[in-house]
């Protein structure tokens, strides 16, 4: 297998390398990235399978040759918003699988947008694979096993900024509350304002309750199809110190990235700071026996071991070019059980979320 690997010198893409490296499946893993001296540092670390390839996303020839080396591209880089769409319409074209983290509401419609052209290529894309979306949605579709039917889907988060504190995670954080969110209401999709509706959500212990707020997410392009009545994304940062500053940092206009870094490290000293965890959660309701009943299940871990275990076993899959093509969201490339319960047994194991009957 062939793999070509965009954003490997990153702390996500150096672990999915690493993964990948020793599978002894792959035979060759392309490092693609602009900056020499890390990718040369990142290829004679993981050994002989692996070799470095200086390229652009801008730079459509390169990105091109680079797409038709691999049977698949492994999109790691970030932010989502400005790497989704270079990276997987070359892959597309290239007719050539992809798989990224990809978690950005109107870059993932725009690879949507690419369905027919990925069935024209042979190509299987997906979206979309690392906590959120990915993990989250497969909890979704695995909800969905327990009902007869669903209405309402909520997806919350909660990210520890000690977790991943790289530019990248920043700029999406940054991006995620001052971009607008979109929502379903009364089975209609609706975009507004992110950042609004405050309000507690209870995550998997070690980290608890957590503030949230509505954000804009790829889920609702994975999720919409269902004719639900509401869905709705929801993120928070398990320090509240830092998540007020980055509120106040996404209303505030052309704020850098390496400016919110310096503020949201300055907050995290500020209590109470919460669990050096992330996690997530996905409450879906619908009915089981003429009866209204809510699923919810979560996942806690670092959200580089959940992230990075995903893509990897997505990668593997798609490498393997036995899926049907097209774009497609985690829940319709992969089967949600088996997917999860190999994610169990790298460490990343689904809880049941019950309330006390009182």
């Amino acid at each position: 297998m062939r793999v070509l690997l965009l954003g490997g010198t990153g702390i996500v893409g150096r672990r999915v390398a690493a993964e990948l490296t020793r599978n002894k499946e792959v035979t060759d893993l392309i490092l693609g990235g602009r900056n020499y001296e890390k990718l040369h540092r990142s290829t004679s670390l993981l050994g002989d399978k692996a070799r470095a390839a200086l390229l652009e996303l801008e730079d459509d020839v390169v990105l091109s040759a680079a797409c038709v080396q691999a049977d698949v591209v492994v999109n790691c880089c970030g932010p989502a918003h400005l790497t989704e769409l270079p990276a997987a319409g070359a892959a597309i074209e290239a007719g050539v699988a992809y798989v990224s983290l990809g978690d950005d509401y109107a870059a993932a419609g725009g690879v949507a947008d690419l369905a027919e052209r990925a069935h024209a290529t042979g190509s299987t894309a997906v979206v979309g694979c690392g906590l959120s979306p990915g993990i989250t949605t497969l909890l979704a579709a695995l909800a969905l096993d327990e009902l007869d039917d669903i209405t309402e889907i909520e997806i919350s988060m909660a990210h520890s900024y000690r977790d991943l504190p790289s530019p990248a995670h920043t700029a999406h954080l940054l991006h995620m509350l001052g971009a607008p969110g979109a929502s379903i209401s009364d089975h209609e999709l609706t975009v507004d304002t992110a950042g609004g509706s405050p309000h507690l959500v209870y995550f998997p212990e070690p980290v608890g309750w957590v503030e949230t707020v509505g954000c804009g997410h790829a889920e609702i392009h994975n999720l919409k199809s269902l004719g639900l009545q509401s869905m709705s994304v929801r993120l928070g940062l398990t320090e509240r110190g830092a998540m007020d500053a980055l509120r106040a940092l996404s209303r505030t206009p052309l704020t850098s990235t390496s400016v919110a870094q310096r503020t949201l490290n300055a907050a995290l000293v500020l209590p109470p700071r919460g669990p050096r965890w992330s996690a997530a959660r996905v409450d879906v309701v619908g009915h089981r026996g003429g009866r209204t009943a809510t699923v919810s299940l979560g996942v806690v871990d670092h959200l580089v071991n959940m992230a990075a275990s995903s893509m990897s076993l997505a990668s593997l899959e798609l490498g393997r070019r036995r899926h049907s093509t097209g774009v497609k969201s985690p829940a319709e490339a992969f089967d949600s059980r088996d997917f999860l319960a190999r994610l169990g047994g790298r460490g990343t194991r689904v809880a049941r979320l019950e309330p006390v009957p009182l």
